[in-house]
């Protein structure tokens, strides 16, 4: 069923914000979906890990970090939105999200965490915004689907591994006027495009 986190309770009359969701507060929980309030600002480590009915996620623009292991291993979903103040995620964040075509990595995004997208072998394309700086070891490792990568800034730091079997003759994509890119990023070979 659908979970919702208040954005606040109220109790003994005293109403208290709802900031964070607990570290593992609904591993392997069987939901299928979750509405989380507008005052929450962190998601911990393995709050949705293994929540294998999971299919849909809104992350309210509240939330400036997904912990570790946050949605690892959700192999049912199919639908995130990432808030517009998120700026990191975590390690093995979304790892093994096999139903996951799509996500929008939002412009707030600085860091890309080690294996936050491994595994992920529904996801097609990806855009890294230019504020990212950061892209973890493995972070995108095993996405055999993965057949575009675009970048709208400069190169950021790629961790060892990072895009490692992806799809093979992948295309990079990025602007006019940056500088840095090549077709090879450790062992991957892309077909490189200015736009």
């Amino acid at each position: 069923g659908n979970v919702t986190i208040p954005a606040s309770v109220h109790i003994n009359d005293s109403n208290y914000n709802v900031d964070s969701i607990g570290n593992n507060a609904f591993q392997n929980a069987s939901i299928t979906s979750c509405t989380i309030g507008a005052n929450i600002t962190s998601i911990g480590t393995s709050v949705f890990q293994d929540c294998s009915s999971l299919t849909s996620i809104i992350i309210p623009d509240s939330v400036t970090s997904i912990g570790s292991n946050a949605f690892r291993e959700c192999t049912s979903l199919r639908t995130v939105v990432l808030g517009t103040n998120l700026t990191s995620i975590g390690y093995l964040a979304f790892y093994g999200c096999t139903s996951l075509g799509s996500i929008t990595i939002p412009n707030s995004v600085t860091s890309i965490g080690n294996t936050a997208f491994a595994g992920c072998t529904g996801l097609t394309s990806i855009t890294i915004p230019a504020g990212v700086t950061s892209i973890g070891d493995s972070a995108f490792a095993g996405c055999t689907g993965l057949a575009t990568v675009s970048f709208l800034g400069n190169p950021p730091t790629i961790g060892t591994g990072a895009f490692s079997g992806i799809a093979e003759s992948a295309t990079l994509y990025y602007l006019d006027g940056k500088t840095g890119f090549t077709a090879t990023i450790g062992d991957n070979t892309f077909i490189l495009f200015e736009i």
